[in-house]
């Protein structure tokens, strides 16, 4: 293959990516050429063609021409269209929500070779932090974690923890932010996401979800388990000795150091892909959203009023 790709998969991983992905080590050259023809007959995506970052792609949708090149386009749709999202972006930019353990991943990988990424909200500081930078600090994880072949083929699994979730976090969710947050998980990022799981879910979660809930689709909502405070139901999901013990698990305890260093790590490489992105015009909410969809913010406003107390719908 060109770019100097050599395959990292063990042959167990081989033959799980042709059996899920419908990936043939035969064929593989010919379809990652396939695909970079077609892009050469799309201008108006912006996309690197090297057999690596192809590769990604054409795995996250099991070899379809057809959907690989529509996730490409939304993929760099994104970039282009989200300035504040991909402007100075880099690790260092962001280290405050990476040091406040809003984000944190499980340093090993669970039985079926998955990472965990681990999203605790009740720990975002709103008013020193934009709900923005969270979703910064997400896809750069993603996009670190995508280096590994075995990741690619393998997925994620993400875990919210939403101990802690409140006023100040709750009020700052709207339509636009889930909508741009579940849109690189379904429709813009090139990763196989295989799980979800919530814990400590409080009262008013109900209402946040009812926003989330009509911006996932069939496959994703099937995917979610919420486990409340029973971290058995959740070691059914992930493995206690994955976990560590403020999830019931043996695992020791995960700090925001490793994960920081990581990330900061890997600075040049943020600078290099994301340095010099040509941005076209910036999209508004009113351009992406539904009347349907502009309602839901309604709709949580009503459903935080009608909660009573704090102190109330921030218990289990």
């Amino acid at each position: 293959m060109a770019g100097g790709y050599v395959c990292s998969l063990s042959p167990e991983l081989v033959e799980r990516a042709r059996v899920e992905l419908g990936e043939n080590p035969e064929t593989r050259a010919q379809e990652v050429q396939k695909l970079r023809e077609a892009l050469a007959r799309r201008p108006d995506i912006p996309a690197r063609t090297d057999d690596a970052f192809l590769l990604r792609f054409l795995r996250a949708r099991k070899f379809d021409h057809e959907k690989t090149l529509k996730l490409i386009k939304n993929y760099y749709k994104c970039h282009q269209t989200w300035p504040d999202v991909f402007q100075d972006f880099r690790p260092s930019a962001v280290k405050n929500v990476l040091d406040s353990g809003f984000i944190r991943v499980v340093p090993q990988r669970d039985s079926q070779g998955r990472r965990i990424i681990i999203q605790s909200p009740g720990k975002w500081n709103p008013s020193t932090t934009p709900i923005i930078e969270n979703l910064r600090a997400m896809y750069m994880t993603l996009e670190l974690l995508l280096q590994s072949e075995e990741t690619q083929v393998n997925g994620i699994v993400l875990l919210g923890d939403y101990k802690g979730l409140g006023l100040a976090q709750v009020t700052n969710f709207s339509p636009y932010f889930v909508k741009r947050m579940t849109t690189v998980l379904q429709d813009a990022f090139p990763m196989r996401i295989k799980g979800q799981s919530s814990i400590n879910e409080p009262v008013i979660f109900k209402a946040v979800f009812a926003m989330i809930k009509p911006f996932l689709k069939e496959k994703m909502r099937k995917r979610m388990n919420f486990h409340g405070s029973d971290f058995l139901s959740l070691h059914k999901k992930i493995s206690p000795d994955l976990l560590p013990a403020e999830y019931g698990g043996t695992a020791p305890a995960i700090t925001t150091d490793t994960w920081t260093q990581t990330l900061l790590a890997a600075e040049p490489y943020f600078l290099e892909t994301f340095g010099n992105i040509s941005f076209t015009k910036a999209e508004s909410p009113d351009e992406v959203l539904t009347a349907e969809e502009k309602k839901l913010q309604e709709d949580l406003n009503r459903a935080i009023e009608e909660a009573g107390p704090e102190e109330e719908w921030t218990k289990f």
